[in-house]
């Protein structure tokens, strides 16, 4: 027997097949012509089968488009764990997810927008657990350490939401305005991100406003004093 499109109907045991191809149909669509193309009649249309097909797999439109870009988004963890692969100094390692999570972000924009901006899914919120751990994975070991300070959630935390801005931030406007040398800003920016969270532990009291004399004695080290103040006795001209 055959459904609307000519399409046989699928038998059991073959929903994870058909599921599988609304998420290569859907995909399609959005690299082709973008996210407002990709609508759940014309994902069923383009594989042959009806509107309510699509719906035994997917509640709606939006959990159909997280679900097409948790493919990319699969990447993230193994990208991180690659870029932070024999690096034995934990801060290191940290700083090196950090940069991974930023390019991860602007090398698939609409991706991480469609997934990280709006209204949850299912789908989005098994992101941003992930995300979460693989972060938390790199800051537990910076703690123990004694490279940050504080408690492993609340850290991971806080980097997550610099993290997150950095990329929202450039993602959200058209490319032409983006930063001309994307390697640089991923690293400054994760610097900003990785000092900041560390800076913040060394705080005597972190919910306070910070001021001038309190930065000075963050990062004012003996020396950097005796470099502003000249070469030692010690130093040859």
């Amino acid at each position: 027997m055959t459904g609307a499109g000519g399409r046989k109907r699928a038998r059991p045991g073959e929903g994870a097949r058909l599921r599988t191809e609304l998420l290569a149909a859907a995909e399609r669509i959005l690299d082709a012509e973008g996210e407002d193309a990709v609508t759940v009649r014309g994902v069923a249309a383009a594989v042959g089968v009806t509107t309510p097909s699509v719906y035994l797999h997917f509640a709606s439109r939006l959990e159909l488009l997280h679900a097409v870009c948790l493919g990319v988004w699969a990447e993230l963890g193994r990208s991180m764990s690659e870029a932070a692969s024999g690096v034995d100094d934990p801060f290191s390692a940290l700083h090196r997810r950090c940069v991974t999570y930023i390019a991860f972000g602007l090398e698939h924009p609409l991706r991480y927008r469609l997934v990280m901006d709006g209204r949850a899914t299912e789908a989005s919120r098994q992101v941003a657990a992930d995300c979460f751990r693989y972060l938390a994975e790199a800051v537990e070991p910076c703690v123990t350490s004694g490279a940050l300070r504080g408690d492993v959630a609340e850290l991971t935390r806080t980097i997550c939401a610099g993290l997150h801005g950095s990329v929202a931030l450039i993602a959200q406007q058209p490319p032409e305005t983006w930063p001309h040398d994307l390697d640089a800003y991923a690293t400054n920016t994760a610097s900003s991100v990785a000092f900041g969270a560390a800076a913040l532990g060394r705080l005597p009291d972190p919910s306070a406003t910070p001021d001038s004399d309190t930065l000075a004695e963050l990062f004012t080290t003996p020396s950097a004093t005796r470099t502003a103040s000249g070469p030692s006795r010690s130093s040859t001209p």
